[in-house]
């Protein structure tokens, strides 16, 4: 009888656990295709206004963060420009340049300009996106279309957006007020679309989709509409999208019943890419190095940090209050965006140290500033070597810290300190890059712009003065064509930065900048410079900055004031003493000397990896106010700001007052190459060349000198 409970007693458990293991793997199954229902989205594509949708009509589907796209349309009677940015993952950004074909500009369009033209800017939020996880629910997004400007094409809306990843389709369906007016709706069908097969669903065929939406754009009673595109014979659109070499999509479309259009864009998430190329040419991070305190050290170590594209510029050996050997390093990264790259690099050599150091400081320099310090422990180096703790746990263990805590200079023997290894930084680096000034709504043509290449050479003077010098070559010259003065609103301030134009009219070669910088750490989180020299094209002076910013901290202060001088238009050292005002249309001239000054509050919000930016005092042209800037950071380096002005100095534009606003897009030069470089490119642009809210520039900022140097991507 026991024998056969025994046998019954195992039976159950048996099944038990036959039944949990089931369990357990049915719950990996439904986890299996939940993860694949939120990676396999059917492929998206811009409408004719670069924003995600179908032809005319958008949908609540989005990209992911840091996603870009650039788009031609030809929808007749129009020729749309646009430019598309995924700023977040829930939130859309667009503009679009109109054109209106056979239609002279009424102002100036017999001047040049030619066919009149429109701008305007577009958003929409994500409030649901399939990758939310919410498998059966449809995305669902609101947005508004032309929301600034002279607002032609305004419209908001309300959009809902399901997946049919089983009948490889999607349905829209939303509701706009003005020009989209009403309900308005899509059906879309990729008929060679499989599911979740990994690369192969970007080829060509898979990509490959046909439409119908119904277009609810309002063209009889919209009074903006181009007088050729009022008539509509059928509101239903029927076209064909495409993708091709992963970064190009084309669109054909019937559109009003009466022609067909086409557009062509081309689309990449440069916010996290890694570059176009691998970079092969940097050194492996993980190498085997014999540095031996008896066996030349100093000479090791400094090769050492050459082939991880660091310099050595200093090593020390000091006797610690404590008694205790240590060893104080001086870094400059000429090489690494990233600081966790430095990061990663310095734990691989110095776990290869002998032991004979209870710990090793290592100061980091960039453009001449010691920014931080990291302390390394040989015992911890020792239990990393051997794996007994992972580079994160290390990284925990010797933080990033400000200077001053425990160093050479402060809590040291300094009869018992060594120089065993120095260098001088060096004289000259030379870098390459292109150059392009543009400028919009010129009354001689709708786009006109400046490009060539630009050539920095930097280094230091004494190994302690930086130096920056710049000259640039304008290949294509279109500047001269623009002119200093706005026709319709000539600034009735001085002409502090409208007259830009005037240093590019007639020279092609320029000595954009040239000056010398001396930074310091006073420590304890507090930085300083001075600046002299040309600072840019139009200016000269002298500047001074002081910067509290400490390791851990979120939020930073800055103060800075610069003297400056306007550089005159066909010289390259000589300076103006007056400078140019116009009272209604006639030009004055008074005396000038530049003075601004600021205090700067910089906030960041580390999980939207934004940091906002406050400056209080005086611009350029002597208008006191407050400039905002945001910044949006994105994995790869790229860097999106946005700003807006406001100051006393009355600025009228249109017959409004114009507020100086715009963005800025930099770009790290290594996502197109195939090494590291620090090296970046910038273009900037305001909605107007106007002198409200006008900074000169003051050498390198060390805020983002700082903050740069300590990011971990």
């Amino acid at each position: 009888m026991k024998l056969i409970i025994l046998i019954f007693f195992f039976f159950v458990i048996s099944v038990s656990a036959e039944s949990k293991v089931e369990t357990y793997f049915e719950h990996l199954n439904s986890l299996e295709k939940i993860e694949r229902n939120i990676k396999d989205d059917l492929p998206l594509y811009y409408n004719q206004m670069c924003f995600a949708g179908y032809f005319t009509m958008p949908s609540a589907r989005v990209k992911d963060a840091g996603s870009m796209a650039f788009c031609y349309s030809n929808s007749d009677p129009y020729q749309i420009l646009g430019v598309n940015l995924q700023y977040f993952d829930h939130l859309e950004l667009s503009g679009n340049f109109w054109i209106f074909k056979d239609k002279l500009e009424g102002g100036f369009g017999s001047m040049g300009f030619g066919d009149d033209a429109d701008r305007s800017a577009n958003i929409k939020v994500a409030i649901l996106r399939s990758k939310d996880g919410f498998e059966y629910l449809p995305e669902i997004a609101i947005g508004i279309n032309d929301f600034y400007g002279s607002k032609r094409f305004h419209s908001k809306y309300v959009v809902l957006t399901k997946q049919f990843i089983d009948w490889n389709l999607d349905a829209t369906l939303g509701y706009g007020r003005g020009r989209i007016d009403g309900f308005f709706g899509a059906l879309s069908f990729y008929p060679f679309f499989k599911k979740y097969e990994g690369e192969s669903k970007y080829s060509f065929l898979k990509t490959l989709n046909v439409f119908l939406e119904l277009d609810a754009n309002n063209y009889k009673k919209n009074i903006h509409e181009h007088p050729k595109g009022r008539e509509v014979n059928f509101p239903i659109n029927l076209g064909l999208n495409f993708q091709f070499f992963k970064i190009f999509q084309a669109s054909f479309s019937s559109i009003r019943g009466k022609a067909i259009a086409a557009s062509i864009g081309t689309f990449y998430n440069i916010g996290k890419s890694s570059g176009m190329f691998p970079k092969n040419l940097d050194p492996p991070m993980y190498q085997d190095y014999i540095i031996d305190r008896d066996k030349d050290f100093s000479k090791s170590l400094s090769l050492a940090f050459k082939d991880q594209g660091l310099d050595l510029m200093k090593a020390q050996i000091f006797t610690s209050p404590e008694n205790q050997k240590c060893l104080e390093i001086n870094v400059v990264n000429l090489r690494y965006r990233d600081a966790k790259q430095v990061y990663l690099r310095l734990q691989n050599i110095l776990s290869n140290i002998s032991k004979d150091f209870f710990q090793i400081i290592v100061k980091v320099e960039v453009g001449g500033l010691n920014l931080h310090e990291y302390q390394f422990k040989t015992k911890f180096l020792d239990d990393l070597k051997e794996n007994k703790i992972t580079p994160i746990e290390m990284q925990a263990l010797s933080p990033m810290q400000d200077l001053g805590k425990c160093s050479l200079s402060d809590c040291s023997n300094t009869y018992d300190s060594k120089t065993i290894f120095e260098k001088n930084k060096r004289i000259w680096i030379l870098t390459l890059r292109p150059k392009v000034n543009a400028f919009f709504g010129s009354c001689k043509g709708k786009f006109k712009f400046d490009g060539g290449a630009i050539a920095t050479q930097e280094g230091y003077f004494f190994d302690d003065l930086y130096y920056n010098l710049q000259m640039s070559y304008i290949l294509k010259q279109g500047s001269s064509n623009v002119g200093s003065r706005d026709k319709s609103n000539p600034s009735q301030i001085i002409n502090v930065r409208s007259d830009f134009v005037k240093y590019f009219e007639t020279n092609t070669f320029h000595m954009d900048s040239f000056y010398i910088q001396k930074n310091w750490n006073l420590k304890r989180a507090l930085f300083a410079k001075v600046a002299l020299g040309y600072f840019e094209v139009a200016y000269a002076g002298l500047a001074f900055e002081g910067l509290y910013y400490p390791v851990d901290s979120i939020i930073a202060i800055s103060v800075d004031f610069a003297n400056v001088y306007k550089r005159k238009y066909n010289s390259i050292f000589g300076f103006q003493k007056k400078i140019r005002k116009f009272r209604c249309i006639h030009p004055e001239f008074e005396n000038f000397i530049g003075i601004q000054y600021f205090l700067n509050l910089f906030l960041e919000i580390r999980p939207l990896n934004l940091t906002l930016k406050t400056s209080f005092g005086q611009f350029l042209a002597k208008d006191k106010g407050v400039k905002l800037e945001l910044f949006r950071y994105f994995p790869s380096g790229l860097e999106i700001s946005t700003w807006l002005t406001l100051t006393d100095k009355k600025d009228i534009v249109n017959h409004k007052r114009y507020f100086d606003k715009g963005f800025s897009i930099t770009l790290p030069l290594d996502l197109f190459m195939n090494k590291s470089s620090r090296k970046k490119v910038n273009f900037k642009m305001s909605e107007w060349l106007r002198d409200v809210g006008a900074k000169a520039a003051s050498g390198k900022e060390l805020y983002p000198l700082v903050r740069d140097e300590r990011h971990f991507r």
